[in-house]
């Protein structure tokens, strides 16, 4: 059976879920533009995405309508288990002959990052289906120069540095990641033993009860 073309399967990631261990990549829809503006706001989610200015929902609404139209670009929010939204994440930029696309546009609530590696998940979800689903060549993402959590979490995935460019002043560092480099067996580990846990925890609270 021949490969859907890239159009055709964006629009089959925008309808369905993707399923992980502790979090699920939910198809981003407008019930979400509250939640996200208000981790886009905060003052580490500003600073090292650069924001220029607050997010509100007028510029939210304008962004999702040409998302809609357009066909190269999978925006998902993050949702734990319980359904609660922690944050979000995408695959943009898509090459049509599958040479590259670009992962980025991630923010994770201040509040619940610490809680478990919801990062972590969403990346590899993330690259999985830029390698697996897509069969992406070459995936590049580009990291504020003091975002050390983000260069590290690069790092360990096997991403490469490739050079630097500036964003109205700041300095960005430049990441590409190919299939070949891809190491996620060791962090989709780490995610899994903390799955175990969370289910180890809950069935001891259902004894207890």
């Amino acid at each position: 059976m021949p490969i859907a073309d890239v159009a055709t399967q964006v629009l089959a990631l925008r309808a369905a879920p993707v399923v992980g261990a502790i979090i699920d990549l939910v198809p981003y829809a407008p019930a979400h533009h509250e939640a996200v503006i208000g981790f886009r706001n905060t003052e580490r989610a500003t600073y090292f995405l650069h924001q220029p200015e607050p997010l509100t929902l007028d510029k939210q609404t304008t962004w999702f309508a040409g998302y809609q139209d357009r066909r190269d670009d999978v925006q998902w929010a993050i949702a734990r288990k319980d359904g609660v939204i922690v944050g979000a994440t995408a695959l943009y930029g898509i090459a049509a002959d599958r040479s590259h696309a670009e992962k980025g546009r991630l923010v994770v609530d201040d509040a619940r990052a610490r809680e478990a590696p919801y990062t972590l998940e969403a990346e590899l979800l993330l690259l999985d289906i830029a390698f697996d689903t897509f069969g992406i060549t070459r995936v590049d993402t580009c990291v504020r120069h003091d975002n050390g959590v983000m260069q590290s979490i690069n790092a360990r995935l096997g991403f490469e540095r490739t050079g630097e460019h500036d964003i109205r002043g700041v300095e960005y560092f430049d990441y590409a990641l190919t299939r070949d480099r891809y190491r996620p067996a060791a962090l989709r580990a780490t995610v899994d033993a903390w799955a175990r846990r969370e289910v180890r925890a809950s069935e001891r609270l259902a004894i207890v009860r």
